[in-house]
């Protein structure tokens, strides 16, 4: 058993070192680290911080990302004295990435790929991901975008007493610049092992000002349930 469970944790491991290391500091002038954070109006959101080094070719990225789950008392509940309102704990997750900036002229459409690993040590007795992403970006007559293919397997139960559980997702995601360069509009598609269903998801973002972003999207579609989401985040640089 744990010999099934070594191989799935050596990218992360690979890739974090990667990230680590000082490269003898000919990476030094290109690091630099990212804050981000996002909450909806459940308020489920995120909080994450990484650094990212970059060579020529190649960019390499680590960090760890907490997911906060949503209010079990939305609003101005009648138990908003409670102390279980408090008492929500952030799941966190190590993250890390390696990207080539530029494939080679040989490989059609796609401009870079990225490897991306991460572990949740708290969520289905250790959930583990590895991930290869292919993008590309264009420019059209004053419109900007680019486009995501993401093909993604995971294990859940990774620390736990019996053998991991694996499934799979394909997804695509598409951004298009409107031309006044605040305002984007955001399309989705996934495809994945446990539902054998192909959702979809349409959104707008607006950024209000400075690192502050407000997303709407309707997600979910081709379900019996689709819904609706509105989140606010923001992304920080140094």
């Amino acid at each position: 058993m744990p010999r099934s469970r070594r191989p799935f944790l050596l990218p992360l491991a690979v890739l974090a070192a990667l990230a680590a290391t000082p490269g003898a500091h000919a990476w030094s002038d290109r690091d630099f680290g990212v804050v981000t954070g996002q909450r909806d109006i459940r308020g489920a959101g995120s909080v994450g911080a990484a650094l990212q080094s970059q060579v020529p070719g190649f960019i390499a990225r680590t960090g760890v990302t907490f997911d906060i789950p949503a209010d079990p008392n939305p609003g101005f509940a009648s138990h908003w004295d409670r102390l279980e309102t408090s008492r929500r704990t952030a799941a966190g997750k190590a993250e890390a990435s390696v990207t080539l900036s530029r494939l080679p002229w040989f490989v059609p459409f796609w401009q870079s790929a990225r490897v991306e690993a991460s572990f949740d040590p708290q969520a289905a007795e250790g959930a583990g991901q590895v991930a290869a992403v292919l993008s590309r970006a264009w420019s059209l007559v004053g419109l900007s975008g680019s486009v995501e293919d993401r093909y993604a397997v995971m294990q859940d139960g990774l620390l736990g007493p019996q053998a991991p559980v694996t499934h799979w997702e394909i997804g695509r995601s598409t951004r298009l610049q409107l031309p006044w360069g605040s305002t984007a509009l955001l399309f989705g598609s996934q495809f994945s092992s446990t539902d054998r269903l192909l959702t979809g998801s349409v959104g707008v973002e607006q950024t209000l000002f400075g690192p502050l972003q407000l997303n709407a999207s309707f997600i979910d579609l081709g379900t019996a349930q689709p819904g609706a989401r509105i989140s606010a985040g923001f992304k920080l640089s140094w």
